[in-house]
C-alpha cells in the first residue's frame, strides 16, 4: 500500500554558526528541496559511432516560501540579517511528532544539510500578506536522513 506524503505539519530549522536552532515553520507556506539535473556533456569524435557523454553534476536548492514576519527571530529578519552565511537545516515533511522523536525511518525519512542564505523580498501587494520567496543554494547533494541506502 502507499503512503503519499500530505504537507500539514512539519518541522524545519535552521542553525547559524553557534546560535541555538530557530524553528520557523510557523513562517512557511511552501518548502522543498529542490533537485536542477545537470547537463550532459557530450565529446564527439570521428568514429562513426564516436561519442562520449557524462551527465553534468545536479544542483540542490532550499526554497521556501512565508510570510514575512521582521521581528527579531522572524525568518524574514534572519534572512535578511545572515544573507551569505551558511545554515544547517533540518527538515522533516512527516510531521512535527516524527521530527520530535528525531527518528526518521524508511516510511518518514527527513531532509538536512548546509545551505547558504538568501536575503528575502520585502513588501508586496495591497491588501494581502506580505509573502517571501527564497532559494538557498547548495553545492551538493542533501543528506536524506533515515532512508536506507
Amino acid at each position: 500500500m502507499s503512503n503519499p506524503l500530505f504537507m500539514r505539519d512539519v518541522s524545519l530549522t535552521l542553525t547559524i554558526g553557534a546560535e541555538p536552532a530557530l524553528e520557523v515553520n510557523c513562517d512557511v507556506h511552501t518548502v522543498e528541496v529542490q533537485v536542477e539535473p545537470g547537463d550532459v556533456q557530450t565529446y564527439q569524435t570521428l568514429c562513426p559511432d564516436g561519442s562520449f557523454s557524462e551527465p553534468g553534476r545536479s544542483s540542490y536548492a532550499l526554497h521556501i516560501t512565508a510570510a514575512q514576519d521582521w521581528s527579531a527571530t522572524g525568518l524574514a529578519r534572519v534572512l535578511w540579517e545572515h544573507e551569505g552565511e551558511t545554515a544547517e537545516f533540518r527538515y522533516q515533511a512527516h510531521g512535527a511528532d516524527v521530527a520530535a522523536a528525531d527518528a526518521p525511518s524508511d516510511t518518514a525519512p527527513g531532509m538536512m544539510g548546509s545551505v547558504t542564505l538568501v536575503g528575502p523580498t520585502y513588501g508586496g501587494e495591497a491588501d494581502t500578506f506580505a509573502e517571501l520567496d527564497a532559494q538557498d543554494a547548495h553545492d551538493r547533494e542533501h543528506e536524506l536522513a533515515g532512508a536506507a541506502v
